[in-house]
């Protein structure tokens, strides 16, 4: 008698989270696409305001929410379409198209980050001293040639997703190389964007805090002359 209730209650459990899941967790793909439009449209009317639409960080940052949009589009916005496995194989099968879905799930999320860390390079800067070669980088022209070069970066990086994924007959679109995918994705996404964020992140701060002494010292001088 107790088994058949443990199993009458599996049931019922499995029964609720599959009805969940084709109820709820199918829409909040729609939903993060709406809240992913919403929040570019308010950076776009942020940082296209007069005062701040040639600030070289709210160019960088504007472009990482631009490139979020289209992430949503392309990675995210097809899986609400409800293609059912069968039209997906189709959709995939052929080895170009496989590789092309593979290299933007990895490209553009990628490109994201990176835009971010450009635009933390160029907030280091702003803290660097006014003779300092990084002082060069925050001008407009620059905008578009390191722009340009994230992107290229950017691509060079992420072209082992399409060269290690592939269509596999009966199967879909897969890695061929499972491990070492992983061990490029971990690599990569895991510990050299990271770092990089946060090497710029402590040299800012450091920055900073130089800064803040001398300005400190200066105070204290100039208090100790008017004695």
């Amino acid at each position: 008698m107790p088994s058949i209730n443990h199993t009458t209650l599996s049931k019922s459990l499995n029964d609720t989270l599959n009805y969940v899941t084709d109820r709820y967790v199918d829409q909040l793909v729609l939903v993060f696409l709406i809240v992913g439009v919403i929040g570019f449209i308010g950076n776009a009317f942020t940082f296209l305001q007069p005062t701040l639409r040639w600030n070289t960080i709210c160019i960088y940052s504007l472009c990482g929410s631009l490139v979020d949009v289209f992430n949503l589009f392309i990675n995210l916005f097809p899986n609400y379409l409800h293609i059912t496995e069968g039209n997906l194989i189709i959709a995939q099968s052929t080895g170009i198209m496989c590789k092309l879905k593979a290299f933007a799930i990895v490209f553009l999320p990628q490109l994201s980050m990176d835009l971010l860390i450009l635009s933390m390079i160029d907030r280091y800067a702003c803290t660097c001293a006014l003779t300092s070669p990084m002082r060069y980088f925050r001008r407009l022209k620059m905008v578009p040639w390191l722009i340009g070069i994230t992107v290229i970066v950017t691509c060079v990086i992420s072209l082992y997703s399409p060269i290690l994924n592939n269509f596999v007959d009966g199967m879909g679109c897969m890695s061929v190389y499972p491990i070492l995918s992983s061990v490029f994705y971990v690599t990569v996404q895991g510990i050299i964007t990271p770092a990089g964020m946060i090497v710029f992140i402590l040299l800012t701060y450091r920055n900073v805090r130089r800064s803040r002494r001398r300005v400190v010292s200066k105070l204290i001088s100039y208090k100790s002359i008017l004695k």
